[in-house]
């Protein structure tokens, strides 16, 4: 099997993505759902569906980096990472993003990432920004 240029792939990801994000919009329109549960659980294939283009996306990003914000937990990425197989971090509590050479990167991470096998090998240090 034939592995894709990176950046081809990152184009084709964008458009699929904005593709994904329209069916979902269209999707919510057509609502049939009498409550949040079953709402949750009518969108939820095209939710894992965005979310797995998006991880694949965030692995294969050229990072852009800037100065670190001064709000923020910066910490290892090891360390992080203990602390999502832990419980400690989940999705809901909020993101980070990769930091390298004490910049932060345009890339993010989040905890549901580690389940997926979706971090990152270049970096070893992120920033926490909690909800």
């Amino acid at each position: 099997m034939e592995t894709k240029d990176p950046e081809i792939r990152l184009l084709e990801l964008d458009i699929e993505i904005e593709l994904k994000r329209t069916e979902i919009s269209m999707k919510e329109e057509e609502d049939p759902t009498d409550s949040w549960d079953e709402f949750c659980e009518y969108m939820k294939p095209e939710w894992d569906a965005l979310a797995k283009l998006d991880r694949e996306r965030r692995m294969l990003m050229i990072p852009v980096f800037d100065e670190l914000p001064t709000y923020g937990d910066v910490m290892t990425l090891k360390h992080w990472l203990e602390c999502v197989k832990c419980g400690g971090f989940i999705d809901y509590d909020g993101f980070g993003k990769y930091v390298r050479d004490g910049k932060e990167s345009n890339i993010t991470i989040h905890p549901s990432d580690v389940e997926h096998k979706a971090i990152r090998k270049d970096f070893d240090t992120i920033i926490w920004f909690n909800r």
